[in-house]
Order: structure tokens, then C-alpha cells, then sequence
């Protein structure tokens, strides 16, 4: 998406995709810095992963949330960031995420005055408008804010605007940058107005996700019942960990909004667990049984997020199939070629330029899988013509039918086999 963008190519126009503007443009930044270098971009995923755990840790003992101020939620929290590799690698979620805990830290102040939520309540809706602009399923949690702030502080409806429009105000000067670029239409069809649908959970994707988060979800139990059975706790801790239960709701949500069902979309879930299994091993008083739970939790999770990203001894986790980028050598031959593949495969990218600006293959098969419809050639045509593929490896096997449609673009290329079409010279 960066190299696309730098190549001078538009955003939601020419390039389809529903990456928020903010993480597409910071992608932008990236690529003018490192182009492919993977070191550069797994560096300020760590960077960023390190910030927010100090973020969480800072939250929870400057807002007293446990009685005594201690280490053990930014520990935690790392373990369960970790329980995927696809959660630590620099995504739009995990750039949001930064904003996501800024706002979550504002509204527990809101819920920590004594004399009531003041002005700077507008600061939640802000960091969630701006989080909304990295990743669009954070956008929920405006709604997440407003029930909290009604239901644990005295927040009248003057207040209450000035969330929302707090919220709204970042998405709407964007609004206006794309206006200004002749984009509006696009950035409003693609990206604003285009809500993500909840997606089809498969049994086997359900039973490789429970088996990813089987062991936090039942220390978060555990945890959950000893904070709350906890009589050390005042009226706003008390409320606190109410929030955090109500998060793990909104959490869930935003989680099958996502679209793609994967691990690292549960990266919003893991603050609120992260201070419930905290509360778990805090509230233990003996100290064996705690200890040798960490121990099988710490051993658990690496486990998990060693096997996720390479298998071992033949054993991986196939819900991460598709989002890892495969060893390969079938693409080897087209080095030096702008090549175009239909279908979400991405390994053949790895080492090779990417042709046209269909960056997104659910928004691109609208096109493809639709070769009778004008607009859908039109569009094909265009993207075609602006950024030429001398490369088509059609794993969709959608390309005889819009060449059949578009004879003209047809005629360009030759085929190689079943699959594959070569610009001709």
C-alpha cells in the first residue's frame, strides 16, 4: 500500500482497500524510509507493542485500579500480546491500539473526578475518532464511551455532544483532505460508508481460535471473581472493573467486525484481560499454585506464538494459514516483473512489485466477479491501463471471461498455462 501510494497513486480511488487513511498514509511514510526492508517494519512493531504495554501498566497504577501499584499487568499484558504472532506485526489495529488505550485511559478519569466529568471529556471521543481513522472497527467504542460515561459519571447532554463531536471531528477533517483532493466519493464509498460485515465463523476457525485463548479466557474468569469478590476496593475501582467487563463486550464486537477472524483482531480484548488475569495472580495468596500457573501460561504462549508463525515438528495453527506469506519458489522466474494475482494469496508479493491498485481482493473480486457489469470493466479497464501487470497469475481464474469482455486488454497478453498471462513485448 505505501510503495502505491508513493508511486503517485490515489487512495480509495486508485487504490482499493479499506485500511483507514491515517495507517495507509503512515505505511506511505514507512515505505519512503524502508521500501521492503521486513527488519525496519517488525522494529516499529516492537517499538509500538513495548509503548503500549508501558501505556497499560502506567494506566493501571496511576488510576489505582489494584490496591497496591505493581508490574505484574504490564507483564501480563506483553504474554498475551504475544499469544500471536499476527498480534505483534505492524498492522492498522495495532497502530490503533495506541489510541485505543490513550481513550480508555480518559474515560477512567472521567470516572476517577469526584467533582464531576469535566470538559476534557472530549479527549475520549478524540483519541477514539482518531483510532477510528487507523482502524475502522475501533469506531464502536464511541458507543462503548458514551454508555459507560452515562452509567458510572454525572455527564449531562452538553457533555455528551461534545464526545461525539469529539469522535466525528478527526474522521471529518479527513473527510475534508480527501474533498480537497477530488476523493470525497471514494473515501466515503470505499472506506466510511462501506461497514464491514460480520463474517461466517467456520467450526474449525472457532475450534483453532479456542484453542488460542482457551487458557486466558479462563484465567480472565478466575481473575474476574477474585477482583470483584475483592472488599480492599473503593466506589471508583469498583466501577472500574465494571468498565473492563463492559469492554470485554465491545471487545468481542469489534472483534467479528473485523472481517478476518484471526487472532490479531483480538488485540482491543487483550487490555481487559491482560487486568483480570493481573488481578487473578495479585489476589492469589498461595504461592505455589500461582506460580506454577505463570510458569505454564508463560510456557503456553510462546508455544503458541512460535507455532503460529512457523510450524514445528510439523505442527502449526491453520487459522494463521492466511496470514502468513509462505517460503516459495514458484515466483522466482517473473524477478524484476510487475505482477498481478487474483485471490488473497500474498506470498507471490513478497519479493516482487505489485501491478494496479488492488490492493484489497474483496473489494477488487467486485470487479472480476462481475465481468458482465459495465462499471465493473470500466473500473478493470482504468486500473489496468494506469499500472499495467506484465505479469497475471489468476489463481481466481477470472481473467478468460474479462478478456472475452475487454478484447482490447485481451490482446495484450499471452498465456503461459492455466493460470498465467504475460504481457507481450
Amino acid at each position: 500500500m505505501g510503495q502505491k501510494l508513493n508511486e503517485g497513486m490515489k487512495l480509495y480511488s486508485e487504490i482499493l482497500t479499506q485500511t483507514g487513511p491515517l495507517s495507509a498514509y503512515f505505511f506511505r511514510l514507512l515505505d519512503l524510509w524502508a521500501t521492503k526492508n521486513q527488519f525496519v517494519y517488525d522494529t516499529v512493531a516492537t517499538i509500538l507493542v513495548v509503548i503500549e504495554s508501558l501505556m497499560f501498566v502506567f494506566m493501571v497504577n496511576r488510576r489505582n485500579l489494584f490496591n497496591d501499584k505493581n508490574y505484574i499487568p504490564g507483564l501480563i499484558y506483553l504474554i498475551l500480546i504475544h499469544l500471536s504472532f499476527d498480534m505483534v506485526k505492524l498492522s492498522p489495529i495495532l497502530l490503533s491500539n495506541l489510541f485505543f488505550l490513550m481513550a480508555l485511559n480518559a474515560t477512567l478519569r472521567q470516572i476517577e473526578k469526584r467533582d464531576g466529568v469535566g470538559d476534557d471529556v472530549f479527549e475520549t471521543g478524540l483519541y477514539f475518532g482518531i483510532a477510528t481513522l487507523f482502524y475502522f472497527p475501533a469506531g464502536i467504542f464511541i458507543i462503548f464511551s458514551v454508555f459507560v460515561l452515562f452509567l458510572y459519571t454525572g455527564i449531562n447532554i452538553r457533555q455528551t455532544f461534545m464526545v461525539i463531536l469529539a469522535f466525528i471531528l478527526p474522521i471529518f477533517f479527513t473527510y475534508m483532505f480527501f474533498y480537497f483532493n477530488d476523493m470525497s466519493e471514494e473515501f466515503t464509498s470505499v472506506w466510511l460508508f462501506n461497514f464491514p460485515q460480520f463474517s461466517a465463523f467456520s467450526w474449525l476457525k472457532l475450534k483453532d481460535l479456542i484453542f488460542v485463548i482457551v487458557l486466558p479466557v479462563l484465567l480472565t474468569f478466575f481473575g474476574v471473581i477474585k477482583v470483584l469478590r475483592g472488599t480492599r476496593y473503593n466506589s471508583f475501582q469498583n466501577r472500574s472493573h465494571q468498565m473492563l467487563l463492559i469492554l470485554i463486550i465491545f471487545s468481542v464486537i469489534t472483534f467479528f467486525m473485523s472481517g478476518d477472524l484471526t487472532p490479531g483482531k483480538l488485540l482491543f480484548l487483550m487490555a481487559p484481560l491482560a487486568f483480570f488475569v493481573s488481578g487473578y495472580f495479585v489476589h492469589s495468596k498461595n504461592l505455589l499454585i500461582p506460580e506454577l500457573t505463570f510458569l505454564f501460561f508463560f510456557f503456553v504462549s510462546v508455544t503458541l506464538f512460535i507455532t503460529g508463525a512457523r510450524p514445528i515438528a510439523g505442527f502449526s495453527l491453520p487459522i494463521l494459514k492466511d496470514a502468513r506469506a509462505e517460503q516459495t519458489t514458484d515466483y522466482e522466474k517473473y524477478l524484476g516483473k510487475k505482477i498481478f494475482v487474483t485471490g488473497s494469496q500474498i506470498e507471490s508479493y513478497k519479493n516482487l512489485n505489485m501491478a494496479t491498485g488492488y490492493v484489497n481482493w474483496e473489494l477488487a473480486r467486485l470487479d472480476f466477479e462481475n465481468p458482465d457489469n459495465y462499471m465493473s470493466l470500466a473500473n478493470i479497464y482504468n486500473n489496468f491501463k494506469k499500472d499495467m501487470p506484465e505479469v497475471i497469475i489468476d489463481n481466481e481464474k477470472v481473467m478468460p471471461v474479462i478478456f472475452k469482455n475487454l478484447p482490447e486488454l485481451g490482446e495484450k497478453y499471452k498465456k503461459e498455462d492455466s493460470e498465467v498471462y504475460f504481457l507481450k513485448n
